[in-house]
Parts: structure tokens; sequence; C-alpha cells
């Protein structure tokens, strides 16, 4: 069994130097730079969700969100065409015109075919 444990703490060993080798320390650092930004940030937004917000807090909001709602509303605007803005002419509606029987476009094939001779 003491055989087994030392063989486990070599390897151990072995393991944890390899690791020293290929992991440097800035790279630690940032890691948890990042961490601690992260965890500052969503400790942040927690407060944030749990505060009651003032009235003037509250119209601050709503006035921010109808300016990104008005510029917003301006892009899509520009993405579309120009529509007319005045008064369109009034036009008369024309009803179309009925298809001819079957007979009168028989006469009709026949008499373009058959030109008459004066």
């Amino acid at each position: 069994p003491g055989e087994k444990k030392i063989n486990l703490y070599g390897r151990a060993s072995r393991t944890l130097t390899q690791l020293h080798k290929e992991m440097r320390i800035e790279d630690v650092e940032r890691l948890a730079d990042d961490t601690a930004e992260a965890i500052a940030y969503q400790n942040e937004i927690s407060d944030i969700l749990q505060s009651n917000m003032t009235a003037e807090d509250e119209e601050a909001v709503l006035e921010e969100l109808e300016e990104l709602e008005r510029q917003e509303a301006d892009r899509l605007r520009l993405d579309l065409p120009r529509a007319p803005n005045g008064v369109l002419p009034d036009k008369e509606i024309v009803e179309p015109e009925e298809e001819p029987e079957e007979e009168e476009k028989e006469t009709h094939r026949r008499s373009r075919n058959n030109p008459m001779l004066a």
C-alpha cells in the first residue's frame, strides 16, 4: 500500500511539473483578471435588478428607450424606398371587355386567314 501511494505522488508531481511548463504566470493572471471582471459585471447587473428605480431613473430609462426607437426607425426609413406623400390623381376605372363568344372568335380567325377581295 505504501508503494502505491509513492507511485501516485510521483505521477501527480510529474503532472504538475508538466502543467507548469505549459502554463505561464501571465496567462493565469489574465484569466483571474477576466474572471474578476465578469463577476463584478454580474454583481452590478444583479444590484440593478434588485434595486428599486426612482421616478427619475425610470424616466431617464424611458427617454433612452425612445431615443433608441427613433434611431432604429430612422435607420429603417433609410432602407425603404420613398413613397409619394401627396394626393394621388383620380383615375377612371376601366372594366375589361368581355371575351367574345366562341362563334365570334371563329369568324375573326377566318377573316384573318381569308382576306376579302375588293
